[in-house]
């Protein structure tokens, strides 16, 4: 298969030899207490059988020079957090197949923790050290005589973008120090970078095609009666991706030539994807952009532009519900708050729009938005499923609304939250949805006054921006036969492609 790059890594399990006392236990519990620190850390352990059991395959044959099992650790060092995902693959082949075979997830263990590394702009050694809670479980995870040959890459992605060149790669240059000289896996040249935008959206794209097993050798692929490969649109903190496989009108290629343009070879087939990763279009970054755009239209009417920088200014925004507040802080240095108007969906929706730049020169038709040359969905990808990951879902399945679903019920769910609380003091989307945890929808929606901007926002995203049909259906997910989605495992699979260093 081809990628951007590629590394491996052997596999194998480690055994735990227990020899401790009871003294030593107590003595242990006494000198190490539990570990604390400023980070949140949370961690999951998942295997799926459905991926594989390496018992089903009591005779294993891996492909030549490559080992049966395999480790690889990816951190993905977003704007908000990053994450370490270590996972164990097997290269054991039920087929005499060798020349496509793709190498089979055993299982997966991740933990994440806050913040991310952009907000160590100003200590790039900080930086550097807040990944270190991360390795431990590493080290915990990959038995010793495995480490040296064990491939390990950390992929920034967009919010190290947004810092610029020198603190950006200030961190970059320190974190890669810190991994050679203190931690004992394979760290190649190119280990450490900030991913392009493009191979974060098709790496996704590669991910969730792999566990829907939709792409891969022939053999594989033709177990699924749909052999049309997902579409995948991720929203992440700064950016957000769209990536499909355009299908062919009248067997004529419907997909202009350009850098949009990524050919991928995946277990011996071609894909001919389009992708585009719109920076600045992420959740946070459209937050940013819809507060900046009403506090400039009320200073420029009230006049409040020459205001004491000391002072925080009250700015009311129709994208909050009522009374809803927000401190937040804009460009240039300027802390306001953000109070709710309660004026709904359609009123922040316009902001959205202005937002989204539907109106910029289009000069490869047809556009997005932003003046960004797309196939039209429903032209080049009418029946294919289209994924919505990350803040997506993190967004829409607290509230109830139950993946897959058409996209105008995306709207009603907006609405509906941007409707806020009845005189009694309930939130009205709690008697339209159903949520499975209404203690957890009432603290999200109480937690987030920024709930109505987010999911109008994101109808607008899908509808207005990418020109999703209100009656296609959307999916939702987290994860697929219990594997976390997103660019990681994508990225994993093209580390393990080839050949690693190891450590001497």
């Amino acid at each position: 298969m081809a990628f951007i790059r590629r590394h491996i890594i052997p596999f194998t399990f480690r055994k735990t030899f227990l020899l401790l006392t009871i003294p030593m236990m107590i003595i242990f519990f006494i000198y190490y207490p539990n570990r604390s620190s400023n980070q949140n850390i949370n961690q999951e352990f998942q295997t799926s059988d459905s991926l594989l059991s390496t018992s089903k395959h009591p005779v294993c044959i891996a492909p030549p020079g490559k080992s049966n099992e395999q480790f690889a650790l990816m951190i993905d060092a977003g704007s908000t957090g990053s994450r370490i995902h270590v996972y164990r693959f097997s290269r054991c082949l039920p087929t005499s197949d060798q020349s496509n075979s793709l190498p089979r997830l055993i299982d997966e263990k991740f933990i994440k923790t806050q913040p991310g590394l952009s907000s160590f702009a100003r200590s790039p050694k900080q930086a550097a050290r807040s990944l270190k809670v991360l390795l431990d479980e590493a080290i915990k995870s990959v038995p010793e005589k495995d480490r040296a040959c064990t491939p390990l890459s950390v992929r920034a992605t967009a919010g190290l973008r947004l810092l610029g060149e020198a603190q950006s790669s200030a961190i970059i240059n320190e974190v890669e120090r810190y991994l050679r000289d203190e931690w004992p896996f394979s760290v190649a040249k190119d280990a450490v970078s900030i991913m392009d935008g493009s191979a974060e959206g098709v790496y996704a794209w590669v991910t969730i095609n792999y566990l829907l097993k939709r792409i891969g050798p022939q053999t594989t692929v033709q177990k699924n009666l749909d052999t049309s490969t997902a579409a995948v649109l991720d929203l992440g903190g700064a950016s957000t991706q769209i990536v499909f496989e355009p299908l062919q009108v009248d067997k004529q290629a419907i997909l202009e030539p350009g850098d949009h343009v990524y050919d991928l070879k995946f277990g011996g087939r071609n894909h001919a994807l389009y992708q585009h990763s719109h920076l600045g279009y992420g959740l946070m970054e459209a937050r940013r952009s819809i507060h900046n755009l009403v506090a400039f239209n009320q200073r420029w009417r009230s006049q409040h532009s020459k205001h004491s920088s000391d002072q925080v200014l009250e700015i009311f925004s129709p994208c909050l519900v009522k009374d809803g507040r927000k401190k937040v802080e804009l460009e240039p240095d300027q802390l306001i708050e953000i109070v709710g108007t309660g004026a709904g969906f359609n009123a922040c929706r316009r902001l959205v729009e202005i937002v989204m730049d539907k109106d910029e020169t289009c000069k490869l038709k047809p556009c997005a938005f932003g003046g960004v040359y797309q196939p039209r969905l429903e032209d080049s990808f009418k029946t294919g499923p289209i994924y919505a990951l990350s803040y997506f879902y993190d967004r829409i399945e607290p509230l109830g609304l139950k993946s897959p679903f058409k996209l105008h019920q995306l709207k009603q769910l907006a609405e509906s939250v941007c409707k806020g609380k009845q005189s009694n003091g309930k939130w009205i989307v709690l008697n339209e949805f159903k949520p499975a945890n209404e203690e957890e929808a009432i603290k999200e929606l109480e937690d987030r006054p920024e709930y109505c901007l987010d999911l109008s926002f994101m109808y607008s995203l899908l509808s207005f921006g990418y020109e999703v049909k209100d009656d296609r259906e959307i999916v939702i997910s987290k994860k697929i036969d219990g594997v976390e989605l997103g660019w990681a495992l994508g990225a994993a699979i093209a580390m393990i492609d080839g050949k690693v260093e190891c450590r001497a």
